[in-house]
């Protein structure tokens, strides 16, 4: 099978749907809003196709689909406000099998997970039912800037990758990733 290298870079986003509390603070975050006011045009400025797990238009398991693109997906961002169990495994997933272009995204109240806290974060400043103008365009614009470095400088970012030597990761079957590519009607 032919890889299509024209298709512009992929960016899958680890993140809650809807309104979620946070189990600490107590705050409830509509995080569709930071989707879509600062996630989505931010990779989508830096030149990626943003796809979230509910955007996938899969007639089998979803699950099939979020694996293949935990694996290949040229960037994530996994969003880990409010903790969500899932996202967080996803991201615990991506960092098991690519050493590098993973940025977490977190709201700036809150303790961070012992074992993510010696990561760089983006941070960001959620009112809770919304986002302040001012803080989606900072917000945007760090995002923006951080998502062109990472794509540049392929550093390693996954703790895993960064404290075991010589460790190579898994290799994806194409046919497993372009079955996927291929059939994907990405969202407008």
């Amino acid at each position: 099978m032919e890889i299509d290298c024209s298709r512009k870079k992929i960016c899958f986003v680890i993140m809650g749907f809807g309104k979620k509390s946070d189990p600490e603070s107590k705050m409830t975050f509509d995080l569709d809003k930071t989707y879509k006011n600062i996630i989505r045009p931010a990779v989508i400025e830096a030149g990626y196709e943003c796809v979230r797990a509910d955007e996938i238009l899969d007639s089998g398991l979803i699950d099939r689909s979020m694996y293949a693109l935990l694996m290949q997906a040229d960037l994530v961002i996994a969003d880990i406000t409010t903790y969500n169990p899932n996202a967080i495994y996803e991201l615990g997933i991506r960092h098991g099998v690519r050493p590098q272009s993973t940025i977490i995204l977190k709201e700036e109240n809150g303790k961070i997970p012992f074992d993510l806290d010696h990561n760089r974060m983006c941070m960001y400043s959620h009112m809770g039912e919304d986002i302040g103008f001012d803080e989606v365009e900072r917000c945007k614009k760090h995002l923006v800037d951080l998502i062109e470095n990472v794509t540049k400088k392929q550093e390693i970012d996954s703790p895993l990758y960064q404290f075991i030597n010589n460790l190579n990761p898994p290799i994806l079957p194409e046919e497993e990733y372009m079955t996927w590519f291929n059939g994907f009607d990405y969202p407008s």
